[in-house]
C-alpha cells in the first residue's frame, strides 16, 4: 500500500498535471473544486447511507455505518481514463477536458482523505 502511494501514484499525477495546460484548469478551478469536493462527499454519503439502510433491511450484508461510508468513499472515486482518452482523440474543447481531468485528480484526493 505504501509502495503505491509513495512510488507509483506521484509520477502518474505529475505526468498528467505536467502535460495539461494550466490556463483552462485555473479558469475553471471553482467548478472543479465544487464537483470534486461536494460531489464526492454527496456520493459517499448517498452510497454509504443506502448500503447501511439495505443492510438494516436485510437486503445486503449488514455492516456498521463506518464500513459502509468507507465503501462509499472508495466507490465515489471514479477514474475517467477512457473518457479523457476519448476527449483527446476527438479534440473536445479544452475547458471540458480541464473540468473532467481536474475533477478526477481532486476527486481521488478527496476520496483518500475521506
Amino acid at each position: 500500500e505504501q509502495f503505491f502511494f509513495l512510488f507509483l501514484l506521484p509520477p502518474i499525477i505529475f505526468e498528467s498535471g505536467f502535460t495539461m495546460k494550466p490556463k483552462p484548469f485555473f479558469e475553471n478551478f471553482g467548478a472543479i473544486c465544487t464537483f470534486a469536493f461536494l460531489g464526492t462527499l454527496l456520493s459517499t454519503l448517498a452510497v454509504g447511507g443506502l448500503l447501511y439502510i439495505a443492510g438494516k433491511a436485510n437486503l445486503a450484508y449488514p455492516l456498521d455505518l463506518l464500513p459502509c461510508l468507507m465503501f462509499g468513499a472508495l466507490i465515489s472515486a471514479t477514474d475517467p481514463v477512457t473518457v479523457l482518452a476519448t476527449f483527446q482523440e476527438l479534440q473536445v474543447e479544452q475547458n471540458m477536458y480541464a473540468l473532467v481531468f481536474g475533477e478526477s485528480v481532486l476527486n481521488d484526493a478527496v476520496a483518500i482523505v475521506l
